[in-house]
């Protein structure tokens, strides 16, 4: 084995040990299910091409999809909560003047 895969596969094993499987004991949702769906499109939109094994039902995409898809969903909960903390923030503001309004 090159000492490249070796230094991956060292990596992988690390990774592993210290996040384990986080989808263990999830339970998935119906937003997981759309969200699915939407990946599925931004791979499409994004050029991504995929096999269909025959028998069976699923498809297989690159290494390289499979990295855009995890940014991609990274970005999508940066994005979801940013928005949770300026909803926190303005509700927090809302109180904040509100008690001073009525002190």
């Amino acid at each position: 084995m090159s000492d490249v895969l070796k230094m991956i596969q060292e990596l992988e094993e690390r990774l592993f040990a210290s996040h384990g499987d986080p989808l263990a004991n999830y339970k998935k949702t119906q937003h997981d299910v759309h969200m699915s769906y939407y990946v599925g499109r931004l791979m499409e939109e994004r050029g991504h091409k995929y096999i269909t094994p025959k028998d069976k039902d699923c498809v297989y995409y690159s290494e390289k999809a499979i990295h855009d898809a995890f940014l991609a969903g990274q970005l999508l909960a940066k994005w979801d909560a940013r928005e949770l903390r300026k909803k926190i923030v303005a509700e927090l503001k809302e109180e904040m003047h509100a008690a001073i309004a009525n002190f």
